[in-house]
């Protein structure tokens, strides 16, 4: 059973995150645990939609619940981490980042917002590997070399901060 979970994980990775790409790995599922990606569905979107209306409490919720029903499920774990650091709970939040790239090692976002975590817990040359790793993954990404840019100058690294930052202005950071 587990690595039909694994499989689903995988399968979920390779996808968008929306309702559509739910709806469509659903219908390649079993007809025994529709209900199960259903709910999932719901709870993922909910999570999403609490999340948008800074509902940070009631999104963890929902994406306890997807997390109950799908485990190895990335983009949960990865969605829990933005509402847990919302709420200030930044260590914790690493927790479900590492999870998260645990699951899909490939994805820079939650190496970049684990990068941020580490970062308000003071842990800056941690929050740096993690923004490195975020660029290595995705050479354009413009948040990840300003967030890299901001830890660079809390350590009094100013040459290479503002190297960084003059990367995050070129790549368009904050559009």
């Amino acid at each position: 059973m587990k690595k039909f979970y694994v499989f689903l994980a995988c399968l979920f990775a390779a996808v968008s995150f929306t309702a559509p790409a739910f709806a469509a790995i659903d219908s390649t599922l079993p007809a025994s645990i529709h209900g199960k990606a259903d709910d999932a569905d719901r709870y993922m979107d909910k999570g999403v939609a609490l999340t948008g209306k800074k509902d940070y409490a009631g999104a963890l919720v929902a994406f306890d619940k997807v997390i109950e029903l799908y485990p190895d499920f990335a983009p949960a774990h990865y969605d829990k981490g933005i509402a847990l650091s919302a709420l200030g709970r930044d260590a914790d939040a690493v927790k479900e980042y590492d999870m998260a790239i645990e699951l899909d090692p490939n994805d820079p976002k939650p190496y970049n917002n684990k990068g941020s975590a580490l970062g308000r817990l003071g842990r800056l040359q941690e929050a740096l590997i993690s923004f490195e790793r975020a660029i290595q993954l995705e050479p354009d990404y413009a948040n990840a070399y300003y967030n890299k840019y901001v830890a660079l100058k809390s350590l009094g690294r100013k040459s290479e901060a503002r190297a960084a930052l003059e990367m995050a202005r070129k790549l368009g950071a904050g559009k």
